[in-house]
């Protein structure tokens, strides 16, 4: 138990407030935070992604006529109309579907958080009046780039760091 509170000295180690930041520490483990991370950012990209396919390799209509009238960048001087449309749009439902599968898994982590990060970018140009949301992504993505995939991941059972504290 004593090491329990080890980490709390500046606090006062056994004073009450380090006692309820021990207990609260200890029922939100960091590999438990790391993994609703990868979690909540996997998952509005998998249903973005599963929603844009007919069958397999199969767009479905709509997917194509979003990236073709619909999704514009907003840059300066524009809107700008997506390059190839048909084309991106078959690469970014394959992006969403394998990168969020990876990201649930845990396998290349803060690489997958990276292509989702960027997506997150590309769509705030594209979507500007869902920032919240996107800002959300963001952090999501960047908390995982930073901190990595956790215990309960693929990363961790496959990598060097297995074994590790």
């Amino acid at each position: 138990m004593p090491k329990f509170f080890e980490r709390h000295e500046n606090w006062g180690g056994a004073s009450w407030l380090g006692r309820i930041d021990g207990l609260i520490a200890a029922i939100a483990p960091t590999s438990l935070a790391q993994l609703a991370l990868r979690l909540g950012l996997a998952v509005p990209f998998w249903r973005s992604g599963i929603s844009k396919w007919d069958g397999f390799l199969q767009l479905n209509d709509v997917a194509v006529l979003l990236f073709t009238s619909e999704f514009q960048l907003h840059l300066p001087g524009g809107p700008y109309p997506l390059p190839a449309p048909a084309v991106t749009a078959f690469v970014v439902a394959c992006a969403e579907v394998l990168l969020s599968t990876l990201l649930v898994l845990g396998l290349a982590t803060r690489l997958v958080a990276l292509g989702l990060l960027a997506m997150t970018i590309v769509i705030q140009l594209t979507v500007p009046d869902g920032w919240p949301i996107h800002l959300t992504w963001a952090a999501m993505a960047l908390g995982i780039i930073t901190w990595g995939a956790g215990r309960l991941s693929a990363d961790w059972w496959l990598g060097p760091g297995r074994g590790k504290g």
